[in-house]
């Protein structure tokens, strides 16, 4: 359970350093996440008036993940369980080194590299991928050389598909338009606890299904 929770909040940091690029269109998308080692993660995406909803499955364990792109706050609700955690920015930007997943966020489509200091970006042609019309960029670290190839909807301002020595990511089932606002919202009767003690390597107490 512990080494599912720290993926949850690197990911978190991942998603929480960048703001939703202005203009962008609302949307909802399913999610496929396929490592080179075998391993996969589905899920879905809803972005939406400066907040994204991700909802996926961790070995085994439902996650749902709400941000608030203005605010810089993540909850992350744990539906087995009836809880959700609170993390600001603060507090997931010191977690960020070494995570290897892809940044689940919007990109500036004249300049998708803008908001990353350790990247360079070169579009290389013009796709259409899941059904959606891209511009494929080729991303690369100046200090390792590690390349990503990426897709980007001009639209949604999204990647389609991400793709790395690593990894691929595909959002598929695009819908444009705003998400039901609910989505946004934690449900009624789920139960915080803070998460210091978790920063700290201390893990809650968590409740069996039973309880």
């Amino acid at each position: 359970m512990r080494k599912v929770f720290q993926v949850i909040v690197l990911m978190s940091a991942a998603c929480l350093a960048y703001a939703q690029m202005p203009g962008s269109t609302p949307f909802s998308a399913d999610m496929a996440m396929n490592m080179k080692d075998g391993k996969a993660m589905n899920g879905k995406i809803y972005v939406g008036g400066g907040k994204m909803r991700q909802e996926f499955n961790a070995e085994g364990h439902e996650m749902i993940q709400i941000i608030d792109l203005q605010r810089k706050v993540s909850d992350m609700l744990m539906p087995q369980q009836k809880m959700y955690m609170e993390m600001a920015y603060g507090q997931m930007g010191q977690q960020r080194r070494g995570f290897k997943l892809p940044d689940l966020k919007s990109f500036d489509p004249t300049n998708p590299c803008a908001q990353s200091e350790d990247m360079t970006c070169e579009k290389v042609g013009t796709e259409t991928v899941n059904g959606r019309s891209t511009e494929k960029w080729l991303f690369k670290n100046k200090k390792t050389g590690d390349t990503n190839t990426v897709w980007i909807d001009k639209k949604i301002m999204y990647a389609i598909r991400t793709q790395s020595k690593d990894m691929q990511m595909d959002l598929t089932n695009v819908k444009e338009g705003m998400p039901d606002a609910s989505l946004f919202q934690i449900p009624p009767g789920y139960r915080k606890f803070d998460m210091g003690g978790m920063m700290g390597g201390q893990m809650p107490q968590m409740p069996s299904k039973d309880e």
